[in-house]
């Protein structure tokens, strides 16, 4: 069935296409091109041949046939950003969905930031530092997907970014499914240079509030005297602020949408007893009645409708703080002419902080959880004070809702890691190959450390004995048995060996054929592991995690470049990678250009890619937690029965009635997820084609279209969907027989109606999920790419350009249609249109340039199922058709830079110039919309 272009979105590419069409039509009839174009043919150039990403072949980045975005350092400096996770950010294809460690305090990999191309996750996209990969992050995304975390990679050491646009597992193997980033360094460095940067929000100066610093050290000339060593320290530091912080900045339709915003909480400090008087109470007209009244103490800002009140956001981060430490160092050395030797440290100790809410306590309340060890469930009741409690006055056992202020800064959850990479090798030329080969070894560790959790054992001597003394500051060391360290560590490490080599094998009418041949080992070793405190089941309502995993791969792989003739040229690579007693993938390319013209390049791409099963969907162990709050098919409509006779009982009964219905129909169970041995490799079918145009010398425009359609995905079965079809599952769902309460209920069902009403199967004891390949995913769409330099004379330099992604499909599996979805482009968090306008001027020591970022609108709704912001769940909650979207995007960035001082550069950026004003979202949840201007200062130094 053919699909139609939407005809809404069509104004948003043909404005692109005009503007890109007007540029080039003015920079080629400008006076300037063409007197450049003179100066360019009248002056040779020597361009050296160099490995381009995408390619084992040496070529100039001008031969290349691929999608390749090329983001130099004086590119990035105009972008403002501060790290490499800024860098990519501003890249119109990176979706922004990958993990960041700014939304860490719940995730599994909390400390950490990922990338994401087309959509398609961190395990679509390969990150290379320097061509070769870094250790994976000590934690798995979601349990799951090993990823490169880029907050370990230096920014102000950065030559240049090279951006793949396209598959390319056929040269580098798995990952490279979405396109390949290759983060490229100084290669050598003499002197000393420093570096300082700084920003703020104009708005508030605690918003944005970000230092980096670095010193790079160098000696030696590689040309005059054979040999280069340098290395770059850098320290960055994130500032933070709490959500309290933030309150008054926030919009009233943001407020509107959100009013947890404004209330407080009951477990305050120095807290309020709650329960009730006894039935047998000595004063009859007090027996039986409830009890809400603020503990002694309680300031009087802070009694709010006769009870005790807590402001928690004064305690949660809405920006988190981190500290990254990154180092960067190498060695060359020349042998002979012909061989060089060279050794590479990269290393990273990073750690973040996030506070969340005060723990409180919740006297009377019943926690579930899963012991992993045992498997078993575990539960555990929140004490109340006991009658002879030094802080009850009441004579009977009494709650009391209180929270635990005694050292705020303790209850934080502490992401950290410590990661590095070491290699050595050679690289040169003999009997007509230009060869490379390294041997290194890499590793990650991570850590997640927090007191947020309750000790079952600690916790409750404490406040039933006394211990505890309740509304004073107690030392932290009882605190910490109450609330004890807990947490998890993750280990991920590499050994490898790569070598390959290129050489001409042959000659036909376009030119040489060249020829790369490579290998790779590899041996890679994965651990995560729940402390001991929290495999034993001693946290209350924390599941552990114990996963490990190793294995040994090899890979093989080839490349021919065939110049048929000087306008039609082929690319052909194939890589075998195999793991040792395991799965195996073989993966080929192929390339095609043909230059009609010097000015004209068509070229198209049809490739393969693959992600190999991450070591803890493949290796030992699991993982488990709890579920609450499901629907049994197999019990809910005999529990609603059940539910409506018991309601005609007595006060006894409509208590019996809640608990049925929650038997069947809110049911809760344990579930546990292990790896599988068994899996296949994701793999996908990629197809790209576009045109290459170069006008004059100065101005070049690229527009390619891609296809990637992926299968195979690795994941587990949603919980619904396998209680639906929990026949089909044999072996999933596990039952306890029909329990000895399940029988009363009946029974006493059958007293009051008469009928025989009961459950005919027990509930649910656990769910046995496995990593499975069952997921499909399909994207395609359009990047264009125009870039322009012109030289005005006495006027200086201009350089310009637009780079856009326009998305044409984006389209996930849904399983239990066995079908795709509807396609989520234009649905939120997924624009239609990023598209970024560039333009700098240099004249002597100036420079001045703009960037206009641009997003198109989109809906309020996520996809389909977010039926809660779709226009019928808009109109429910009152908010207008017209405002139930997100409208488009576009905000301006200015940068200026002075280099007249000697050995010193002074430059300045302001993002969000025209202060543009955040996104109105009409929706619960939405991120904070505080905006501002920000400025960043940058100050060079070289000596």
């Amino acid at each position: 069935m053919r699909r139609r272009m939407n005809k809404k979105a069509c104004p948003q590419l043909q404005s692109i296409a005009l503007a890109s069409a007007m540029a080039c039509w003015a920079l080629s009839h400008s006076p300037a091109a063409h007197a450049q174009g003179k100066d360019a043919a009248a002056e040779p150039q020597t361009l050296n041949r160099v490995t381009v990403t995408g390619s084992n072949i040496k070529r100039t980045d001008q031969e290349s046939s691929q999608p390749l975005l090329v983001l130099r350092k004086d590119e990035i400096q105009a972008s403002g950003a501060l790290t490499v996770g800024d860098v990519l950010a501003n890249l119109s294809n990176n979706d922004r969905s990958a993990i960041s460690d700014l939304g860490g305090a719940n995730s599994w990999a909390s400390g950490a930031s990922g990338v994401s191309l087309r959509n398609l996750g961190t395990g679509g996209t390969l990150t290379l530092l320097n061509g070769r990969r870094l250790a994976s992050y000590g934690f798995a995304d979601g349990l799951q997907l090993n990823f490169t975390n880029i907050d370990a990679i230096p920014a102000n050491i950065i030559e240049r970014v090279e951006v793949l646009k396209d598959g390319a597992s056929a040269i580098y193997g798995s990952d490279a499914i979405g396109g390949v980033i290759n983060v490229i360094t100084v290669k050598d460095f003499s002197g000393v240079g420093l570096q300082l940067s700084a920003q703020r929000n104009l708005k508030k100066s605690f918003l944005d509030a970000d230092q980096q610093a670095s010193v790079t050290v160098g000696h030696g000339n590689l040309a005059t005297q054979g040999f280069n060593a340098y290395a770059h320290l850098e320290v960055y530091k994130r500032g933070s602020y709490k959500d309290s912080a933030v309150r008054d900045l926030l919009p009233d339709w943001y407020l509107e949408q959100n009013p947890a915003r404004g209330q407080r909480s009951a477990g305050a400090f120095p807290g309020n007893y709650t329960g009730s008087y006894p039935a047998d109470y000595k004063d009859p007209a007090l027996a039986g009645t409830r009890i809400n009244t603020p503990a002694p103490g309680c300031a009087a800002a802070d009694l709010m409708g006769g009870v005790c009140q807590y402001d928690y956001w004064k305690d949660s981060d809405a920006r988190p703080a981190t500290r990254r430490v990154t180092l960067l160092a190498g060695a060359r050395m020349t042998i002979n002419k012909d061989l060089s030797a060279f050794a590479e440290f990269q290393g990273a100790d990073i750690q973040a902080d996030y506070h969340t809410n005060i723990p409180r306590s919740n006297p009377g309340s019943v926690s579930t959880w899963y012991d992993s060890i045992k498997g078993e469930l575990q539960s555990f009741t929140d004490p109340r004070l006991p009658a002879d409690h030094p802080n009850n006055p009441y004579g009977f056992p009494i709650g009391l809702n209180y929270r635990f202020v005694d050292h705020p800064d303790m209850f934080k959850n502490i992401g950290a890691s410590r990661d590095f990479r070491l290699l050595a090798g050679v690289e040169g030329s003999a009997w007509g190959w230009d060869f490379d080969g390294a041997l290194g070894m890499m590793q990650s560790k991570a850590t997640q450390r927090q007191h947020l959790y309750k000790d079952r054992f600690g916790y409750a001597e404490a406040i039933t004995s006394g211990t505890y003394k309740f509304g004073q500051t107690n030392p932290r060391e009882l605190l910490e048995k109450m609330f004890p360290e807990m947490g998890s560590s993750g280990t991920y490490t590499q050994q490898f060996a790569d070598a390959k080599g290129s050489r001409e094998i042959g000659r036909l009418p376009g030119g040489p054929i060249m020829l790369a041949l490579g290998a790779e080992l590899r041996r890679e070793k994965f651990e995560h592991r729940s402390m001991d405190n929290i495999l034993q089941a001693r946290i209350v309502s924390f599941s552990g995690v114990d996963i490990s995993g190793k294995r040994n791969v090899g890979a093989l792989f080839g490349e021919v470049n065939l110049p048929f003739t000087k306008q039609i040229e082929a690319t052909l690579a194939l890589r075998g990678d195999k793991v040792f007693k395991g799965f195996g993938a073989v993966t080929p390319k192929m390339q095609l250009a043909w230059r009609p013209m010097r000015e004209l390049m068509l070229r198209g791409t049809v490739t393969q890619g693959f992600r190999a099963p991450s070591l803890p969907e493949t290796g030992n162990g699991g993982a488990s937690w709890f579920n609450n709050g499901y629907l049994d098919p197999k019990r809910c409509d005999t529990a609603k029965q059940m539910q409506a006779v018991l309601k005609t009982g007595n006060a006894s009964d409509q208590l019996d009635a809640t608990e049925a219905y929650n038997s069947g129909c809110s049911a809760s169970f344990p579930s546990a997820i292990t790896p599988n041995g068994n899996l296949k490799p994701e793999s996908s079918n990629n197809v790209s084609f576009g045109i290459v145009t170069q006008p004059t010398d100065n101005i070049s425009f690229t527009l390619d279209y891609y296809k990637i359609q992926r299968k195979d995905e690795i994941g587990v079965r949603d919980v619904n969907e396998v209680l639906a079809n929990e026949d089909a599952n044999a072996g999933l769902l596990p039952r306890d027989p029909v329990s000895a309460r399940d029988k009363d209920l009946a029974m006493r069902v059958k007293e009051l109606s008469g009928k025989d009403i009961g459950f005919a199967v027990g509930s649910v004891r656990s769910l046995g999920l496995q990593y499975q390949n069952m997921n499909k995913t399909q994207v395609s769409g359009l990047d264009l790419d125009l870039r322009s330099r012109w030289k005005l004379g006495a006027w200086g330099q201009l350089d310009a350009g637009i780079e856009a992604n326009y998305q044409l499909d984006v389209r996930y599996w849904d399983h239990s249609a066995q079908d795709y979805t509807e396609n989520r482009v234009g649905y939120r968090g997924t624009p239609r249109l990023h598209a970024i306008y560039k333009i700098n001027w240099g004249l002597s020591d100036w420079k001045l340039g703009a960037r206009l970022h641009q997003y198109s609108g989109t809906r309020l709704s996520a996809a389909d199922w977010d039926t809660d912001n779709s226009i019928e769940g808009c109109a429910e909650r009152d908010v207008a058709e017209a405002d139930c979207r997100i409208k488009p995007w576009l905000s301006t960035d200015l940068w200026l830079q002075y280099s007249g001082f000697k050995n010193f550069t002074l430059s300045a950026n302001v993002l969000n110039a025209l202060n543009q004003k955040p996104l109105v979202e009409l929706r619960p949840g939405s991120s904070l919309p505080l905006g501002g201007r920000v400025l960043k200062v940058n100050l060079e130094a070289r000596f």
